[in-house]
C-alpha cells in the first residue's frame, strides 16, 4: 500500500512539473495579414513587408522603447560609439552568428549589406545618404564614416533597408529573393511561400539567441484581405493575431473575453495624396478647396471612433518634429468654394478620382463622407477602391494615377525627415512621392534639417517645420489623422508589445 502510494505521489509530482515547464509549441502561431508579400529583397522592401523582415532578418542595432535614454539595445552588434566630431561610428559585431544559409556573419558581411542598398539606391535606401565611407578593419569591427554627424545608431535601428544579408544570398540578386527565399540571421527562415495566400515560416535551429520551451516552432503568416474575415478567423482560434479590422469590428472583439487589444502611441499616420501633376489637381488653389472640403474632426471622431486624432501637418504628435502651431486647414466649405471658384478651373472639370485599399472600412467611410461634402461644392468625387500592390503600381506612372490615393505611413526611423523625404522630397523614378510633388525650395529646407538632425535638433526642427508649412500651403495631401497603436490577439499568446518603430509584431518573444 505504502509502495502504491509512493508511485502515485510520483506521478503527481510528475504532473505538476509537466504543466509548469511549457512545452514547444506545436501548433503554430497564425498572422493575418491583409497583403501579400509584395518585394522579397531586404534591400528593396518598404512596404508591409515589415512582418517578414524584422522576423526573418535582423540589422545591427533594436529600437526598444524599454531600453532605457537611447531606447537602443544591440543587434547584430554588441557595442557601438561615436567619434567627438559626430562623424565616424564603430560597431563591435556580435560573434558566433550564422546566416540562414551557413555563412558566417562577420563585419565583411555587413559593409557589403549596407553598400548593395545603396548601390541599388530602391525603397528605403536613402537613410545611409549620409555615408561616407564603411571599412572592416577586422572580422568583428565595422566603422561608418559620414560626411556630417548623423544619428547612424538610430539608422541602424531601422524596419527598412538596414538588415543584415548573407553574402551568398546578395550575390543571388533581387529575382532570386522574389521566389520566396531569405538571406537572415533572424529567428525564423522562411519554408514556403503560396503567392497571395501564405507565408510558412520555420524556427531557425542555428540562431545564435537560442530557444526556450513555449517559443513557435512555425509561424503562418496568412493573407486575409477582408475585415469581416480576419475577425471570424480571431474569434474561432483559427488565427492568433489580425491587423486590419475597422473601427466598428474592434469595439465589438473587444467584449470577447478571449480576445485582447492592446492600444498604445504610434508614429503612424494617415493622409491622402493629392496628385499635383494631374488635372485638375494640378491647380494649387483646385487643391486648396480640396483640403477645407474633408471633416478632420468627423473623421477622428466618427469614423476611428477614438482610434485617431485630427493631424497638424505631415509629422505625428508623437514625433519630435511635429509642429502643432503649423497653419493647417479645417473644414470650411464656404473657404473651398472660394478656392474652386478662385481656381479657374472649369466646373465641368470639377471631377476627381480617389484610389485607396477596398479592404479599409476607414479608407471607406472616411470618403463617403468627403464625398457628400464635395457634392454641395458640385464636385465630383469617383472612388475607386483596390489591393495595395495595385494601388501603387498604378500611381506611380501618370497616365494610371488617381487625384488622389490613401496613404498611412510609419517611419523607416525615428526622424521626421522620413515621411519629409519619403513622401514628399523630389524623385526620380516615383515610388512613394505619389504627390509628384516637386519645389527646390522645399527640398533645400529638408536637406538642411537632415544635415543637423544629429548635432542641433532645435535646429533641424525649425527647418523641418518651415518645409512643413510649405506642404500645407501648396496643399499637396490631405493631411487626415495621427493613429493610435495597436495589435489585436488572442489572449492565450503571451509576450505581445507594442513598438512605434516596427509596423510588426516579433515572433520569437511570443509563446501561447
Amino acid at each position: 500500500m505504502k509502495k502504491l502510494l509512493r508511485c502515485l505521489l510520483c506521478l503527481f509530482a510528475g504532473l505538476v512539473l509537466a504543466a509548469a515547464v511549457p512545452a514547444q509549441s506545436t501548433r503554430p502561431l497564425v498572422y493575418a495579414m491583409y497583403a501579400d508579400i509584395k518585394d522579397w529583397d531586404p534591400a528593396i522592401a518598404s512596404s508591409t513587408e515589415v512582418i517578414l523582415l524584422s522576423n526573418v532578418y535582423e540589422p545591427l542595432v533594436w529600437y526598444d522603447p524599454q531600453a532605457g535614454k537611447d531606447k537602443l539595445r544591440p543587434g547584430l552588434a554588441t557595442a557601438w560609439s561615436v567619434s567627438k566630431d559626430g562623424r565616424e561610428w564603430r560597431f563591435t559585431l556580435r560573434q558566433n552568428v550564422r546566416f540562414h544559409d551557413g555563412e558566417p556573419f562577420n563585419a565583411a558581411a555587413a559593409k557589403a549589406s549596407i553598400e548593395r542598398t545603396r548601390q541599388l539606391a530602391k525603397g528605403s535606401s536613402f537613410i545611409w545618404d549620409r555615408v561616407q565611407s564603411i571599412s572592416a578593419p577586422d572580422a568583428q569591427t565595422l566603422v561608418i564614416r559620414t560626411k556630417v554627424p548623423a544619428p547612424v545608431d538610430l539608422i541602424a535601428s531601422s524596419q527598412y533597408a538596414a538588415y543584415m544579408v548573407s553574402p551568398k544570398a546578395m550575390a543571388a540578386g533581387t529575382a532570386w529573393f522574389n521566389e520566396g527565399r531569405d538571406g537572415g540571421t533572424g529567428p525564423y527562415t522562411v519554408r514556403q511561400w503560396t503567392r497571395g495566400q501564405e507565408v510558412v515560416l520555420d524556427r531557425f535551429d542555428g540562431y545564435w539567441g537560442g530557444w526556450q520551451p513555449g517559443q513557435f516552432q512555425q509561424v503562418k503568416l496568412r493573407v486575409v484581405q477582408e475585415a469581416s474575415t480576419q475577425a471570424q478567423l480571431i474569434r474561432s482560434g483559427e488565427a492568433d493575431i489580425i491587423t486590419l479590422p475597422s473601427a466598428d469590428l474592434v469595439k465589438a472583439l473587444v467584449r470577447d473575453p478571449k480576445i485582447a487589444v492592446l492600444r498604445g502611441p504610434s508614429w503612424r499616420n494617415t493622409q491622402f495624396l493629392l496628385n499635383t501633376q494631374k488635372a485638375p489637381t494640378n491647380n494649387a488653389n483646385f487643391r486648396r478647396a480640396l483640403t477645407y472640403a474633408w471633416d478632420y474632426r468627423g473623421v477622428a471622431d466618427k469614423i476611428y471612433e477614438g482610434g485617431a486624432s485630427p493631424a497638424t501637418g505631415p509629422i505625428p504628435a508623437t514625433m519630435w518634429g511635429h509642429d502643432s502651431a503649423l497653419k493647417s486647414p479645417r473644414l470650411d466649405l464656404a473657404q473651398a468654394r472660394r478656392m474652386l471658384e478662385a481656381s479657374g478651373v472649369p466646373r465641368s472639370a470639377w471631377k476627381i478620382t480617389a484610389s485607396y485599399i477596398g479592404t479599409s472600412e476607414e479608407y471607406k467611410n472616411s470618403l463617403l463622407l468627403f464625398k457628400a461634402n464635395l457634392e454641395q461644392l458640385g464636385v465630383t468625387l469617383e472612388l475607386r477602391p483596390g489591393p495595395w500592390g495595385k494601388i501603387w503600381d498604378d500611381a506611380k506612372r501618370v497616365e494610371s494615377s488617381p487625384n488622389l490615393i490613401s496613404m498611412t505611413w510609419w517611419p523607416t526611423y525615428g526622424t521626421p525627415s522620413d515621411w519629409l523625404i519619403g513622401l514628399f522630397r523630389s524623385e526620380s523614378p516615383t515610388v512613394f512621392n505619389l504627390s509628384r510633388y516637386a519645389n527646390p525650395a522645399y527640398d533645400a529646407l529638408v536637406n538642411a534639417g537632415v544635415a543637423e538632425e544629429a548635432r542641433d535638433r532645435a535646429l533641424a526642427a525649425a527647418k523641418f517645420s518651415q518645409a512643413q508649412q510649405l506642404l500645407l500651403d501648396d496643399a499637396v495631401a490631405l493631411f487626415v489623422a495621427d493613429l493610435q497603436g495597436r495589435v489585436i490577439h488572442r489572449r492565450s499568446l503571451k509576450g505581445v508589445q507594442l513598438n512605434p518603430a516596427y509596423d510588426a509584431v516579433l515572433f520569437y518573444g511570443l509563446s501561447r
